[in-house]
């Protein structure tokens, strides 16, 4: 090796130990600044055809990250962001409804209710009794109402963290922009870009408990950033635009409105629907999937707790024509949303179920099978709107065509069905269930809860304006005409003459509608499918609701506390895989001035020869 070429190694040495020794002891200065990583000097140096040392094409500082943990600990946040999100309400949701032993909840409350109807079984001339019945039926019905509107909160709630959450997306958004920005001017100024890096990471990693991204860098070093389904967030540099509008009002079983992405090309998306997890689509799904399915809930329980109070079976009578047999079914009482049930044997032996649903708005018609909660029946839909039971039995009549049975109008305008021999078919029941207009004389049912939205209304369960059952626990409450006068639990009949003021028969017939009547419940609301819908008492349904909530509150919090430990995993490993060790830098400084010396005494070495030559000469 000739001088020069010591003298040029001893020089690039110098200027190489110089930029790591500035780069350790920053290393160093910032070992407890968050989200800063360990810093290196890479030299490529440049050699001559001879083999020696001619120059340093570059000393680029780099990083020291490892790519592969940091996009599993980014793409991590956003399902532990999410499933916090979700176990945070549901907890709370929980807590609102209370616990099978909870002495405040739903179910503590209709088990009151329970006692209390049967308290008058056994006294029904009891004044006391009575009072207890109606302030039990207030104090579940206003129940159900603080719950509903409890419920309504936390709708409001998730809605106004959504606005939050959508402007911090938005200046993260910003933020990566202006950060690459820096990044490309210092890279035309050939400074480095590390530091700036560092501050990039942490902005992707902020965004990425937000919603579940998906992150490419470019050619030019520019982040692209795109949402689950592969739409624009952030691309050539340009940040799309979140917008998001409070819901100023939650409609019953109405979703609120939701976050919308605007490209800088004008294309517009939304962004929930194209997103999986993250704490933004969490909140969507809380305020729009799991709040309203408790409220329908509630609204399940609510009306089933009123039709299992007000209405009354109404049974076809048996009839026969000539060999064959059958029933005739007084429809006159129908009202909107009440029903008439057909079972029948079909000529090949098999057990049809068939439901008619009256509705007084033709435009619902035809129903969907799901028009009840039962998975077995088939159901058609009449319109009443005329108040003249002959047209009921001729819609009747044209829905049976196709089946094994005679169906007529029994020339009164009652429904009148016979199996027919020939066929074979026969009739195994026809009744209706209707609700009384009036608090007597039409039954042993009575309308202890009513619809107050508009006033005093009946319940009936109608399907006009979206179906009178949702946003019903909202508005239930007890008749007016009970605190008025709470014999009336007692009193049904009045003609030919009133009835036994110590007759029990209205209590039990309400006492076993509550706690031994089995009906079939609607599995929209969460309980049971359309396949197999939850089949019971009303009793036992509310046990259900409460232990669904608990038991989605127990699994929410399981799966988040999961999550978080993965992703504290992969935190730390992470932190590991960038962070400064003060004593591997502290070694490598000392290391680095011990070689700024070599190369310093080689420089002085060479000069030294370089004095003799010249003196020599």
């Amino acid at each position: 090796m000739g001088l020069t070429s010591a003298l040029n190694t001893a020089l690039f040495g110098l200027t190489y130990n110089q930029k790591q020794i500035d780069v350790t002891a920053s290393n160093i200065a910032n070992a407890d600044t968050a989200g800063y990583s360990t810093k290196s000097v890479e030299a490529n140096v440049f050699f001559d055809g001879q083999g020696n040392v001619s120059g340093i094409l570059s000393s680029e500082v780099k990083r020291s990250v490892d790519e592969s943990i940091q996009s599993s600990y980014f793409a991590s946040l956003s399902e532990t962001n999410y499933a916090s999100q979700i176990s945070t309400f549901t907890t709370r949701l929980d807590d609102l409804f209370g616990t099978i032993d909870d002495g405040s909840g739903l179910n503590a409350l209709m088990t009151d209710f329970s006692s209390a109807l049967s308290s008058l079984v056994n006294d029904p001339s009891s004044y006391a009794a009575q009072q207890e019945v109606v302030a039990a039926a207030d104090n579940l019905a206003r129940q159900l109402n603080s719950s509903y509107e409890s419920i309504n909160e936390l709708r409001e709630n998730a809605d106004t963290l959504l606005i939050g959450q959508t402007e911090d997306v938005n200046e993260l958004l910003q933020s990566i922009q202006d950060i690459d920005e820096k990044i490309q001017e210092a890279r035309v100024a050939n400074n480095s870009v590390a530091d700036l890096l560092d501050q990039r990471d942490r902005y992707v990693e902020q965004l990425s408990g937000y919603l579940d991204i998906e992150v490419t860098e470019e050619s030019n070093g520019m982040l692209q950033i795109k949402s689950h389904t592969g739409q624009q967030l952030l691309a050539n540099n340009q940040a799309s635009v979140l917008s998001f509008s409070p819901t100023n009002y939650f409609q019953p079983g109405e979703p609120g409105n939701t976050v919308l992405v605007t490209t800088p090309g004008g294309t517009t998306f939304d962004l929930i629907s194209g997103s999986e997890s993250g704490s933004l689509v969490a909140l969507a799904e809380v305020r729009d999937e799991v709040l309203v399915q408790a409220q329908s809930q509630l609204d399940t329980i609510a009306a089933e707790l009123s039709l299992a109070m007000s209405n009354v079976p109404v049974e076809g009578v048996e009839t026969t024509v000539g060999a064959d047999e059958g029933f005739v079914l007084d429809v006159s009482a129908l009202q909107a949303g009440n029903t008439v049930s057909l079972t029948y044997k079909d000529s090949a032996g098999d057990t049809q179920n068939v439901t008619f649903v009256a509705v007084d708005d033709a435009t619902l018609l035809p129903l969907d099978d799901s028009a009840t909660a039962r998975a077995d029946d088939t159901v058609y839909g009449i319109d009443i709107s005329s108040g003249t039971p002959a047209t009921y039995v001729t819609q009747m009549i044209a829905a049976l065509a196709a089946t094994d049975l005679q169906v007529s109008d029994d020339g009164s305008g009652n429904l009148q069905v016979l199996g027919d021999v020939g066929a074979p078919a026969s009739v195994s029941s026809l009744t209706a269930s209707v609700t009384p207009t009036a608090d007597t004389d039409q039954g042993l049912g009575l309308s202890i809860f009513v619809d107050q939205r508009d006033g005093k209304e009946l319940f009936t369960d109608a399907l006009e304006d979206g179906g009178q059952r949702v946003g019903f626990a909202q508005s239930i409450a007890v008749n007016s005409s009970l605190t008025t006068d709470s014999s009336l639990l007692v009193y049904y009949e009045t003609t030919p003459e009133t009835n036994s003021p110590n007759d029990s028969s209205r209590a039990e017939y309400l006492l076993e509608q509550l706690t031994q009547a089995g009906t079939t419940f609607d599995p929209d609301a969460g309980i049971g499918n359309a396949a197999t819908p939850y089949e019971g008492t009303l009793m036992t349904y509310v046990n259900q609701v409460v232990a669904y909530q608990g038991n989605q509150a127990s699994d929410a919090a399981t799966y988040a506390q999961a999550k978080e430990t993965l992703t504290t995993n992969l935190a730390v490993r992470y932190e590991e895989s960038y962070s400064v060790n003060v004593d591997s830098e502290m070694a490598f400084l000392i290391e680095l001035e011990n070689a700024y010396s070599a190369n310093a005494r080689v420089m002085q070495a060479v000069n030294e020869l370089f004095d003799v030559l010249l003196n020599t000469v």
